[in-house]
Parts: C-alpha cells; structure tokens; sequence
C-alpha cells in the first residue's frame, strides 16, 4: 500500500466526508503505522488515511478545506523540529510526541525490547535479560546521536547529504563501539557536491557545541535499530560469554526488531507517552470526535 499525496488526501476527505459522519479523519505518515494504529483507534471512530510522509499532512492541513474543521488530525513524527522548535508545530491538530521524535523512538523508551529479549533469550535470567537490554539500548543511544549531528546538519543545512546510505558496520568499530566519524563525513562528502568532509566536521563540532548530545531529539529511530541489531552479537558475546544463538539471528534482519517491538508495544505504554496525552487533548477540543480507544 503506497501513501497518497497532499491534495490527494484533500480529495480523499471531500469524496469520504459524507460516509464518514460521525468518524474522525485522521492522516498517518505511512503504511509502517498501520499495524500499531489500527490497533490503537476502532475503525468505528476513525477513518484512517495514509500519506506519503509527513510534509503531506503539513500541506493538507494548510489547505482551506480542512482547516479549522472538527474531526481532522494529522499524526507525524516531529523529528529535528524538536530541537529547531519549527514553526510547523503549532499548525492546528497536527499532533506529535513533544519528548521523542519518531516512532520508533517511542517503542524503545517502553519496556518493550525488554519483553522482546525476555520471548527471544528464555534461558536467561530475566534480571541479566533487562540489564543487557539496558546497556543495548545506552550503546546504541550514545552511537545514535553521534550520527544524528551529521543528521540534523543535512536537516538544518539542506545539503542533500545521502545519510540513509551510510552502514553502520563500515562506520561503526565493532571492537571500540566508536563510530569513525571522519569516515561518516568522508562518505557523505564523496556523494554531495555541497560540502568537502572537512567542511562537514567543523559544521557538525559548531552543532556540537550549540546542543547536549544526551538527548534521544537527536536520534532517529530507525538508526538506533540499525545500530543495535549490528552490535547486538559483540554484545551479547562479551556480556554472556557465548555467540549469540543461532535462532535468534532473524533479529538481525533489516527491519525484523522493529517489526518485534511493534508487537511487544502495549497500550499501557503507549498511555504514558506525551503523544497520547496531545491525542486526548485533541478529543478534548473535538469532542465528540474520538481518535484512540476507550482504556479497557
């Protein structure tokens, strides 16, 4: 299932609103978010649409048609705006996490991975199961924003640097568990015209200086992933003292953990985030327009 653009959700809601009385019409970032959402919001509150990412839910909910009009909501990940604090964050019923900024983001700061360990390594004690998973979590957090300078640069800079290319088992040393930055910047560099990597370094320290690095607002979930499914094996092994077993490899696919956290993810947690309580607010205006379920 492919997202469909801005103006296409614009005519989807002018072709659905008769239909739809009584359901709120809620555009999503992508076909990634349907198996968790649908889960999250009955079909008899919700006409779900999917967009081709998050700019085409910013343009429909600037378009007249849909602004200022009960039942529409936008939900996206707010990303680098976090940090920028965009102007795109007070449009009208886009809603988002104000404390992580993707998803992903979301289900790591749950107890899900934990639950997903305890499924995947049942032969170890659960109190060695949550510390490992603790100290997973804290390497790939602490890589993860090293490589999110170079992110948000692109993100602040527009310098059409291609970071979705790079692979982390060729940046990451898997012994120090460093990332080499020099060859971050080498890589990227190599692809863009914009900026040599010496540029790029001095741009990314100048970032550096003007933001703490502990903060998860720099991360990009989908990199935290990467990341810990390519150190999950060197850490397993130092911690436990043995190769990671072989039927539990399938978690290191492209994809496979995020797929595992989504199905671990439960309602409970997703009720402490920031984004549930944005989504309870939103009800609160739109009333009686509904988004999420009724807590059971």
């Amino acid at each position: 299932m492919q997202g469909i653009l801005w103006n296409e959700m614009v005519n989807e809601y002018r072709l659905a609103r008769g239909s739809i009385k009584g359901k709120s019409f809620v555009m999503l970032e992508g076909k990634t978010d349907r198996a968790l959402w649908t889960e999250y919001m009955p079909t008899n509150h919700c006409y779900l649409v999917y967009a081709d990412g998050k700019d085409d839910i910013v343009d429909a909910l600037k378009i007249p048609v849909l602004r200022g009009i009960s039942g529409i909501a936008g939900i996206v990940d707010a990303d680098y705006w976090l940090i920028t604090d965009a102007d795109e964050l007070d449009i009208e019923n886009l809603l988002y996490d104000d404390c992580c900024p993707d998803m992903e983001s979301i289900l790591l700061s749950s107890p899900a991975l934990k639950k997903v360990f305890r499924h995947t390594f049942d032969d170890i004690e659960i109190g060695e199961i949550h510390d490992f998973t603790d100290e997973l979590t804290q390497e790939s957090l602490r890589l993860a924003m090293e490589f999110g300078y170079f992110r948000w640069l692109n993100d602040c800079q527009d310098h059409g640097l291609p970071c979705n290319s790079i692979r982390f088992d060729e940046v990451i040393d898997n012994a120090t568990l460093q990332l080499d930055c020099q060859w971050v910047a080498k890589r990227l560099a190599e692809a863009s015209n914009a900026i040599t990597s010496e540029q790029l370094l001095n741009e990314v320290a100048e970032l550096r200086a003007e933001c703490l690095p502990e903060t998860i607002q720099l991360c990009r979930g989908k990199d935290i992933l990467a990341i810990m499914a390519f150190i999950l094996p060197r850490l397993y092994e130092s911690r436990f003292g043995d190769a990671l077993p072989v039927n539990t490899h399938s978690l290191l696919r492209d994809g496979q953990l995020a797929k595992e956290l989504r199905k671990a993810y439960e309602y409970i947690y997703f009720q402490e985030t920031s984004l549930f309580d944005c989504i309870r607010a939103w009800e609160s205006t739109n009333s009686p327009y509904k988004i999420l379920k009724t807590a059971t």
